[in-house]
């Protein structure tokens, strides 16, 4: 099945290719930008976004968002990582978070939703720790995979492979969900 990604982000289209390659599914960047009311919560912005670019672009199309959780500070940053990491930078983020605990996770929901049809949601949860300081600063990678260890592993997600991150990762454990979905509902048109 083809089905538009629509994200401006080209490390979740990479990851996300890699994770949906055992799947029915064709995969097209639809690079672009889309409304999200961040007073929504991340299911209800995932699904009202997903049915209202699937009815505009009359075409199957998958979304994701994806928050960031500090345990020392509940629902924060939520759905506005992007916002925090923009604002306050690496620095901020630590002074944040010092002399509290690091723990964090990231929650991501994808949402799918083919025109006039009801949105379907995935989730994923990934659990771990922010680092104390910055690793791989000159790698091509997203900014909070340089100061997340995931819980039970001894690097960041910067330093691993593609392929080691996507096994456990919050956005593999929503999109292989997404993956089974279309396996099991795909029908020609």
């Amino acid at each position: 099945m083809r089905i538009a990604f629509v994200t401006t982000n080209k490390h979740k289209f990479r990851e996300v290719t890699d994770i949906l390659k055992s799947y029915p599914v064709e995969l097209e960047h639809l690079d672009m930008e889309y409304e999200e009311n961040h007073d929504d919560s991340m299911d209800d912005l995932a699904a009202g976004a997903a049915k209202k670019l699937a009815a505009e672009l009359n075409q199957p199309i998958v979304l994701e968002d994806t928050g960031l959780f500090f345990t020392a500070y509940p629902g924060f940053p939520g759905a506005l990582p992007k916002f925090v990491f923009n604002t306050l930078g690496y620095e901020g983020i630590f002074k944040l978070l010092a002399g509290t605990t690091r723990q964090a996770y990231f929650k991501t929901v994808a949402g799918f939703c083919q025109p006039n049809q009801t949105p379907q949601l995935f989730t994923g949860i990934m659990r771990g720790t922010i680092t104390e300081e910055v690793f791989d600063a000159d790698k091509d990678a997203m900014p909070y995979d340089r100061i997340f260890i995931h819980q039970g592993k001894t690097k960041t997600n910067s330093a691993m492979t593609l392929v080691e991150k996507n096994a456990f990762s919050q956005r593999a454990q929503a999109f292989r969900q997404f993956g089974e979905y279309i396996k099991i509902h795909d029908r020609p048109d």
